[in-house]
């Protein structure tokens, strides 16, 4: 099994209300893609509930059966879709991808 794990870190200057509409965007944006593919095996977003420098904002966190499978994800159509619309979001994004 392959593990795909998205974190991003929100770019300030943005106010606590801008904050709270950026990581409900994003979780508007990536949460669906979890049930739109039938060869990921689990799927899930979330939204940081730590309050420090270091931490992330939001991640996803999936897995999949296959280097393959996961590739798939990344070239679909509905996955590209959903990077361009996040697109307008200000932030940074580390990701890992590991064996399982």
């Amino acid at each position: 099994m392959i593990k795909h794990i998205v974190i991003f870190k929100l770019t300030p200057p943005y106010t606590a209300e801008e904050k709270e509409i950026f990581l409900k965007r994003l979780n508007d944006i990536f949460g669906p893609l979890g049930k739109k593919f039938d060869f990921i095996i689990d799927y899930k977003t979330g939204i940081n509930i730590l309050e420090a420098e270091h931490a992330g904002d939001f991640v996803i966190n999936s897995t999949f059966s296959s280097q393959e499978d996961l590739n798939r994800y990344i070239a679909s159509e509905e996955h590209r879709q959903a990077v361009a619309e996040a697109s307008g979001i200000r932030k940074t994004k580390i990701a890992a991808d590991y064996i399982d």
